[in-house]
């Protein structure tokens, strides 16, 4: 029984190594190095992004473009330009890499799944977070080919990339003109609240209406003042009852009534003379104003510059390493297939063995 089962595992494994050697599909790599650059803004690490394990913008853009390298939609692409399907159902793959039509294995049957499946075996993507490049390659059994699959790939992933962000900008847009329109109105709203308090309180500034009071007051107070030195001045030779002296006595006490009215008036003591009152709510209908004025220009600001990103070109693919083209091929590792082959194989064959000698010793 030992020698039956080395037998059988002997013969697996030159299969395996005869299948290795002269069988197995040798395909050969292109490989590339590319770097994202986002000349629109600044690229930064956030603290916020470093706390929430995620990175800068550029490495989201890069996480999503190789999401996109893998999607059917770049396999559609492709397949146009390289006629995948047909390669992967060719004779020029192995019996054991190429899918078929009617298998009665769904795993090599040749459907969607299966040659997208396929394509992103031979489809390597490695982004490195210290440089911010990302390592392209694919591998196919004609070198030139693979090749021009790299550069395809390349090309039309800067041009998908740039379409993402010119959508993305253009719906920005779109919600910053309805902002736009909504702080114009606020703000044309505000202007008329403005005018609307000036024309019923008969004023353009109440400011400038207590300032000018006060200066009134002020003059008012230094003629009282005056007047009452040079009434007691006259007092000492004069007759009170004289007419000089009666009429320099009413002017003192018409400016102690206009100096009493214009300070009620300052208080808001009468009707219609509230400046001091209404101070404070044209200064708050000055200062809603000025806030929406400020925010409306912001918000054109913001519109000048989302119609800058959707009208320009802001994400290039730098080329780090131009694609490759392969002088040998990279798959299979032969050497190293053969003897992963033989560690499996030596690796089950001592399990059988042990298996069976442990029964063998159950049994006596």
């Amino acid at each position: 029984m030992k020698n039956l089962i080395r037998g059988i595992f002997i013969v697996i494994f030159a299969l395996s190594v005869y299948y290795i050697t002269y069988i197995e599909s040798e395909r050969y790599e292109s490989s590339s190095i590319i770097l994202l650059k986002d000349l629109s803004k600044k690229q930064s690490v956030k603290l916020g992004d470093i706390l929430s394990g995620g990175g800068s913008e550029v490495a989201q853009d890069s996480k999503l473009l190789e999401l996109y390298m893998r999607s059917p939609e770049m396999y559609d692409y492709l397949n146009q330009n390289f006629n995948l399907d047909r390669y992967y159902t060719s004779d020029k793959l192995d019996i054991f890499q190429r899918l078929y039509p009617s298998s009665i294995f769904p795993y090599y049957r040749s459907n969607k799944k299966n040659l997208l499946i396929k394509y992103n075996k031979d489809l390597k993507v490695v982004y490195d977070d210290a440089s911010g490049t990302m390592e392209l390659s694919f591998a196919h059994t004609d070198p030139k080919i693979a090749q021009s699959v790299m550069k395809k790939i390349i090309q039309h992933s800067e041009k998908v990339i740039n379409l993402f962000s010119k959508e993305n900008s253009e719906i920005a847009l779109k919600f910053i003109k309805k902002q736009r329109e909504e702080k114009r109105n606020e703000f044309i709203q505000s202007i008329k609240k403005l005018i609307v308090y000036q024309n019923t309180h008969h004023t353009i500034d109440p400011t400038l209406d207590v300032k000018r009071k006060i200066e009134i007051l002020s003059d008012l107070e230094l003629e009282l003042v005056k007047s009452e030195v040079e009434y007691a001045t006259k007092l000492k030779t004069w007759n009170p009852n004289g007419r000089e002296m009666l009429m320099l006595k009413e002017n003192i006490k018409n400016l102690k009534k206009s100096i009493q009215r214009v300070k009620e008036e300052l208080a808001g003591q009468n009707k219609g003379g509230e400046l001091n009152t209404n101070v404070f709510d044209f200064e708050l209908l000055k200062s809603d104003m000025e806030f929406s004025k400020e925010v409306y220009r912001q918000t054109l600001i913001n519109q000048e510059e989302v119609q800058i990103e959707v009208a320009q070109q802001s994400k290039h693919l730098v080329i780090v390493q131009n694609p490759t083209l392969a002088d040998d091929y990279t798959y299979p590792n032969k050497l190293w297939d053969i003897f992963t082959v033989l560690v499996v194989l030596s690796f089950i064959y001592f399990i059988i063995n042990t298996i069976i000698t442990i029964i063998k010793n159950h049994v006596d």
